[in-house]
């Protein structure tokens, strides 16, 4: 974390550390915020402080920061920074209002700040946003712009401060003592933090028009209808044409999108090509051993990191089966030019495809002859049942001894 307390603040209570006595946990929603309103301040040169609230959630010793909004502020006559009381409120009560489940809170207060840590200049601020929500905890959260350019390795250009009051002098004396924090991100901020990233590459600088192109575009908008519209703009394209103009041309969304993607890719490449220096330059610096010389009887020296070497020996190892293949196939003519690498992708994708679709068809008719052998082992049964009941049942009986038994005893 950034911008750790020094002596030279008499504001800041001295340490050699962030306190861990608070539980603080940062979600990302908060950077952002921050960082679009210090954009904004400053693309459109507006005057005053930057300065914003912090909601989040407080359970004992456990402090949430969600939620950020930048405050309206109020003029003064000795040129302090203050907020409007009732714009405060009536904003609090908007943002209590919408996140009740789980029921977020003021939690602190947000401005620009240098590295030593808060200054005489913030005071009034927290004083009044204590006044006006009762609360005395409400923490003070730092942004450096000075360290945004030269941070690495993950470090964030804020600091977070907790107010305490020491009696000096008969005195109260309202100090600041630096917290250590610790970034939480949830499922729905991944997305909204990658729909920013992705975003960003999608920005595109356009140039604002003139009051006289402004006046025409409107003019001709609003007293023309679709085919009016169209005649307009012809004509407002060969007016512009002729002044010198250049038109104007926008992307579509999928050029946006591929060079969106290709900028992504390039920064991961540059990052690889760093961490590959990097790792190279490490070993370059390490003495010879048996591994790479021979004839080398040196010991490896006690400062070795044996565990790297092994995580670099791993990577190296894995290599092979990242690259692409680069060996042409058998029944290559000899007199032909081997194939390319994506030639031969192209060809065992096809081969996968035919593949696939003969599988498909061949389970097909299987499932067609079983369903065919079973019908006909139904009606194989029915026949055999009704031929069955047939030879049982047997045709009536015709003369013979008994109707003349029977003609005999009518006679009679």
């Amino acid at each position: 974390m950034a911008g750790k307390a020094t002596s030279s603040n008499p504001l800041v209570v001295t340490g050699k550390a962030p306190d861990t006595s608070l539980n603080v946990q940062l979600h990302p929603l908060v950077l952002l915020t921050i960082s679009d309103y210090i954009t904004r301040h400053t693309l459109r040169s507006q005057p005053g402080p930057i300065i914003g609230a912090v909601i989040g959630e407080q359970s004992g010793r456990n402090f949430t920061l969600e939620h950020a909004y930048q405050c309206k502020l109020a003029e003064k006559p000795t040129g302090d920074a203050i907020l409007d009381g009732q714009w405060f409120e009536e904003r609090l009560e908007m943002y209590k209002e919408v996140h009740k489940v789980p029921a977020l809170d003021l939690v602190a207060v947000f401005a620009l700040g240098p590295i030593e840590g808060p200054q005489e200049a913030h005071l009034p601020v927290l004083r009044q946003v204590r006044e006006l929500t009762g609360s005395d905890n409400i923490m003070l959260l730092l942004f450096h712009p000075e360290l945004v350019d030269s941070l690495q390795g993950g470090k964030l250009p804020i600091s977070l401060y907790e107010s305490v009051e020491e009696l000096e002098n008969d005195q109260v004396q309202v100090r600041f003592r630096e917290l250590a924090f610790e970034v939480e991100t949830g499922d729905a901020e991944r997305i909204g933090v990658n729909f920013v990233a992705t975003g960003g590459g999608n920005a595109t600088a356009v140039a604002k028009p003139d009051n006289a192109s402004s006046i025409a575009v409107a003019s001709a908008s609003s007293s023309k209808d679709k085919k009016g519209k169209g005649k307009a703009k012809a004509k407002e394209g060969e007016e512009g044409e002729t002044n010198g103009a250049a038109p104007i041309n926008f992307l579509s969304p999928e050029d946006d999108e591929l060079i969106s993607t290709l900028n992504s890719k390039v920064n991961a490449i540059k990052m690889l090509g760093e961490r590959l220096d990097l790792i190279r330059s490490y070993l370059e610096t390490l003495p010879q051993s048996y591994l790479t010389d021979a004839t080398s009887t040196a010991a490896p020296a006690e400062t070795t990191n044996f565990q790297l070497l092994r995580s670099v020996q791993s990577m190296l190892s894995r290599l092979p089966l990242l690259a692409p293949p680069d060996s042409a196939p058998e029944n290559t003519d000899p007199g032909a030019e081997p194939p390319a690498n994506l030639e031969l992708a192209a060809e065992k994708e096809r081969q996968d495809v035919h593949l696939t679709s003969l599988l498909a068809s061949l389970t097909r008719s299987v499932a067609e002859a079983q369903t065919l052998g079973s019908k006909f082992t139904i009606l194989q049964r029915e026949r055999q049942t009704k031929e069955r009941s047939q030879f049982g049942r047997g045709p009536p009986m015709r003369g013979g001894f008994n109707d003349d038994l029977l003609a005999d005893n009518g006679a009679l």
